[in-house]
């Protein structure tokens, strides 16, 4: 009997244990008392309990509009808030030193939990878009009651509009770059991204030595770039990868916030900030401060302004209908973050309260989105593939032992009859035709045991799982590793081996990875990404829907990175 007494004790413990180690649960409200990181940025000591966050249903329908068409009165009220803001104490926590420093904190994965490994990190994942809609509510009401007006609203910055027309929605306004007793400036902005200069999307500082992006072309990129990010498919797509309590987080982005908004963050950033003092600690600025790097991004009110962009395309996406829909996973819903209110006071509010902007009164001025303009290239209906494109590809023949994977490629495309612009790497392919079947025929599989490359593009195929077109089909690439100290970017082609960065302007392009190191954050030694890149839509555009196997190309564009990752597999999204 005793026997089992103990034996009954010892399972409780294992029970208890079991209990303290959640995973796969919505994230609880953060507590201050558990924030702890290197770089100083946790709010102050704050022992009280948060209260639950509730709509004001009485508050008027505050409009946010694109900021170069903001006018004169708008643009004096606009800096009244933010000179008064600045003008608050560091120990309040409505102060813009409180806002960047709660900024900070949750984007370096300082809030902490007991019992749990991980910090809550509100980048690379599904908490993208939420926790940054809800910090720009409530930084919107603290400038308003600051100012007395509870009409007021944030001005969007319009990056992705490329239309050619005065006034510019793709250059930084003018009003943010006036120097003199304007609490909009920020002297930590790069000579590059001042006006007139216009933003470049894809932008991460590789191969300019500190020289500014190249201007031609660059609004017709933005678009393509626009284009691309915004016809995500899934909200894994568009959001990023859940990421659940107790688990690591910030390595599967979604499309939009990795390019264009790390790209636009640190094209804002100076590269020469560190060559000037931080008269607050008499300490060097990093390199990108402020914009580029996130423990200090939200210091520079343009910080905003930009995010305000990127939630009005999360609002877009989603009026888009079909399958433009946020998670329903109850740990999306119910998870929850806080914030300091209006009134100092501490708030609780969870995701599930941020989905609905009628509920949060404010709404955005229609724009029109260029981007839109040009209609995806559908394939002809009276042109039926090639039934080539239906039989599973032979096995291509060894390469000799000196020749590489992409010679092999090359040198099929040069010595065997071609009806010619597949030859040339700033000309498109065909939407159907011989060649298809001969790139398949010729692209390799990945090898079992990991795949890397650099400067020289990398084509191989791999195997679909629905060649219908009902289910959404995405690919991923596992453990990706870099050099993450430096940038890199990656371009993804379909069926185009000859792809250069000249490409980006053809159909078959269809995914980007950037990555932009931070000054002030160092990555563990076994950190690794994740890269998804939807499949059906672009396959659909450019008439290969029905072909058992894809023929991908990867670009690096501007670095030199040895660039190494696992697999790459193609998944059916249901998200």
């Amino acid at each position: 009997m005793k026997l089992i007494c103990v034996l009954l004790e010892l399972l409780v413990v294992v029970v208890l244990l079991m209990c303290a180690q959640v995973y796969g649960a919505p994230f609880p409200a953060p507590q201050i008392r558990y924030c702890s990181n290197t770089t100083g940025c946790c709010p102050p000591p704050d022992a009280r309990v948060p209260v639950d966050f509730f709509f004001q249903p009485g508050l008027p329908m505050r409009v946010r509009s694109a900021a170069q068409f903001v006018d004169g009165k708008y643009i004096a009220k606009y800096r009244k808030a933010y000179a008064a803001m600045r003008a608050l104490p560091r120990s309040d926590p409505r102060s813009l030193y409180a806002q960047a420093q709660l900024h900070c904190a949750y984007c370096g994965g300082a809030f902490k939990y007991k019992g749990s490994a991980w910090g809550l990190e509100i980048h690379g994942g599904w908490f993208f878009f939420a926790w940054h809609r809800a910090f720009l509510y409530f930084h919107e009401r603290i400038l308003a009651s600051l100012i007395r007006d509870h009409t007021f609203a944030l001005p969007f910055w319009n990056w992705d509009n490329q239309l050619p027309i005065e006034p510019l929605g793709n250059i930084i306004p003018c009003y943010f770059d006036e120097v003199d007793n304007n609490p909009l400036y920020s002297p930590n902005r790069a000579q590059c991204a001042r006006p007139p200069n216009i933003v470049d999307l894809a932008y991460t500082g590789a191969g300019l030595n500190g020289e500014c992006p190249d201007m031609e072309g660059l609004q017709d990129s933005n678009g393509e770039i626009m284009r691309l990010q915004m016809s995500a498919e899934t909200a894994r797509l568009f959001h990023g990868n859940p990421y659940r309590y107790n688990t690591r987080g910030g390595r599967s982005p979604g499309n939009m916030e990795r390019t264009p908004h790390g790209n636009v963050h640190v094209f804002a950033g100076d590269p020469l900030a560190d060559l000037r003092l931080n008269p607050d600690t008499q300490q060097k600025y990093a390199a990108y401060d402020d914009m580029g790097n996130l423990n200090r991004a939200a210091y520079d009110p343009l910080f905003y302004a930009h995010h305000t962009n990127l939630d009005r395309l999360w609002d877009f996406w989603i009026k888009q209908g079909g399958a433009h829909t946020d998670f329903s996973d109850p740990d999306y819903l119910n998870s929850k973050f806080i914030f300091y209110d209006e009134k100092q006071n501490l708030v609780s509010i969870q995701v599930s309260q941020v989905l609905d902007l009628d509920k949060l009164r404010y709404k955005y001025d229609d724009m029109i989105n260029p981007w839109l303009m040009e209609p995806p290239l559908d394939p002809p209906d009276e042109i039926a593939p090639s039934p080539s494109m239906y039989v599973p590809p032979p096995a291509p023949p060894a390469p000799p032992p000196e020749m590489g994977m992409m010679r092999t490629i090359a040198e099929a495309f040069a010595t065997e009859p071609s009806p010619g612009p597949t030859a040339d790497p700033t000309t498109c392919s065909p939407t159907f035709g011989p060649d298809v079947s001969r790139i398949i025929r010729y692209a390799p599989p990945l090898r079992k045991n990991g795949t890397q490359f650099s400067t020289t593009p990398l084509t191989f195929r791999v195997r679909r799982l629905d060649t219908t077109g009902k289910g959404f089909e995405v690919l991923t690439f596992s453990d990706l590793v870099m050099d993450w100290t430096e940038p890199a970017q990656i371009h993804a082609f379909l069926f185009l081996p000859n792809a250069t960065a000249a490409s980006i302007s053809c159909p078959e392009f269809f995914g980007t990875f950037s990555h932009i190191p931070e000054a002030a954050r160092t990555r563990p030694k076994d950190f690794s990404m994740t890269w998804t890149l939807g499949l059906t839509t672009r396959l659909r555009e450019i008439g290969k829907l029905h072909v058992r196997h894809v023929v991908v190309t990867l670009v690096q564009i501007g670095s030199e990175q040895l660039i190494r990752f696992q697999d790459a597999i193609i998944e059916i999204d249901s998200s």
